[in-house]
């Protein structure tokens, strides 16, 4: 199943999202991590049918539990 990392950054509307998407979620997390060094005022990690998976909390434990935060 792919997964795909959106964000918003604050002071804009649109949603921004990897041009990518990632077949394990472990590895779309990671990008996730990646994206949290441009302070996005929201993240999440969606499914192909466009449900979310992963919110901003899990992600930032991820990112903790690795050593990004």
């Amino acid at each position: 199943m792919p997964y795909f990392v959106k964000w918003t950054l604050a002071g804009q509307d649109e949603v921004f999202d990897q041009p990518v998407s990632y077949a394990k979620l472990s590895d779309a997390l990671d990008c996730a991590c990646t994206v949290l060094y441009r302070h996005p005022t929201d993240i999440w990690i969606e499914d192909d049918t466009g449900s979310p998976i992963a919110l901003d909390f899990r992600i930032k434990q991820h990112c903790m539990s690795k050593g990004h935060a």
